[in-house]
Parts: structure tokens; C-alpha cells; sequence
């Protein structure tokens, strides 16, 4: 198992999208409350709530951006999502730095038998060992031995890594960080007795009630 693929935008995903020149140094003077240099001095800003908006990948694949205009997203990683703008706002702007955030992030988790989970990821570092943790754990009637990641990758499909969390080695797997729109399947334990039981449970009631049935009729 080698999950290293980056995710993949597509329609419907979320983001933030962060901007500033010379290599982000507004930025950085923002976050640590300094604004600039004037003649030597620096001077320091109150800081001041910032409203980030969201962009939308529409189904089209495209989106459209303030300085930039409408631009083909999908298919694209984060990483290259970051350097196409750049480049596009470089033909203005001396030395652009991009920033993009995921905001909508989501994982589907399929615990027990019949039981399904959206849980979305605040962390864009978030295992799947938080995941399942998130997901309330592993349930007596699923297997920590069996379970399978799904994961769509740059070709449309996707792949499926089996992990095994009653190991050592599972254990060291299951760190692994999750993607937006993974699919997490626990398989569940078979209950043999309890579904066969259930298919003759009426047939031997009927054969319990005419044995019955017979035994009082034969005194």
C-alpha cells in the first residue's frame, strides 16, 4: 500500500483562495501584526477580522476568481492549482504568492452492517485513524482486521488499499492522511447462527406448535 497520490479538484469541491505580492510578505506582516517599514520604523497594525470567501468548482470544471478571471480547475492538485494562477497574476503583480485551502472536505465512512458517516475534515492533515476514531471507533460487529480505503485517482477510478489494524504494521498504515471524497469501508462479521436462525425460526415455530398440537390431541 503507497497512497501518495495528491488529491485531485473536481466539481463540487470548495476553496479559499489567498493572494499577496512579493512573495507573500503582506501576508506575513498581517499575521505577526507588523504592516511596514516606514523610514526605518515599523509600524503595527491592529489586527482586524478577515472575511475569507469560498470558490466553487462548478461542473463545468471552471471557476472564477477575482484578478483572474474564469480558469480551468479540474483535474488539477492543490500544488498546481497554486503555480497556474501564479502565473497568470505574475503578468501583473511583482512576485505573486497563492495560497488555496480546501474548505469542503468529506470523507464517507462505512462502519456497521447498514451504517453510513460524512465526516468532514477540519485538519487537510487528518488520518485515518482519526477518521475511524471520529467515526466513533470500531463496532463489536465490524473487522479491525478488514478494512479498505477507496480512493479516486487522475485516471477517474479508484483504488482500494487494505489495511489490517489488529497488526503492527496496520497500525503504522493506518496514519496514513485521508482525501477528500474517500471512501472508508469496514467489512462486518458474518453472524451465521444468528441469519440462519432467523430463515428456519419460523419453521420450527410451526413444527413446535404442531408437536404441540398433537401431543394434546393424543391423550
Amino acid at each position: 500500500m503507497n497512497p501518495t497520490d495528491d488529491y485531485i479538484l473536481g466539481p463540487g469541491d470548495r476553496f479559499s483562495f489567498q493572494f499577496a505580492t512579493n512573495e507573500g510578505e503582506r501576508i506575513i506582516f498581517n499575521q505577526s501584526g507588523v504592516s511596514e517599514l516606514v523610514d526605518g520604523d515599523i509600524n503595527i497594525q491592529n489586527q482586524q477580522s478577515r472575511i475569507r470567501l469560498d470558490y466553487l468548482v462548478r461542473q463545468d470544471g471552471k471557476s472564477n476568481l477575482p484578478l483572474v478571471g474564469e480558469i480551468l480547475v479540474e483535474g488539477l492538485t492543490i500544488v498546481q492549482f497554486e503555480d497556474t494562477i501564479s502565473a497568470l497574476l505574475s503578468k501583473n503583480f511583482l512576485n505573486p504568492f497563492v495560497q488555496i485551502r480546501l474548505s469542503n472536505q468529506r470523507v464517507f465512512f462505512f462502519g456497521d452492517r447498514g451504517v453510513a458517516s460524512v465526516i468532514y475534515l477540519q485538519n487537510t492533515n487528518t488520518s485515518l485513524i482519526e477518521v475511524i476514531a471520529l467515526a466513533g471507533g470500531i463496532s463489536p460487529n465490524s473487522r479491525s482486521n478488514s478494512i479498505k480505503v477507496m480512493r479516486r485517482t487522475n485516471k477517474g477510478k479508484r483504488e482500494i488499499y487494505k489495511i489490517d489494524l489488529s497488526t503492527i504494521v496496520g497500525l503504522k498504515e493506518a496514519e496514513m492522511i485521508v482525501q477528500g471524497n474517500d471512501f472508508i469501508y469496514v467489512d462486518y462479521k458474518p453472524r451465521i447462527a444468528s441469519s440462519v436462525f432467523a430463515e428456519i425460526g419460523p419453521w420450527l415455530t410451526l413444527a413446535t406448535t404442531s408437536l404441540a398440537v398433537i401431543a394434546i390431541f393424543s391423550k
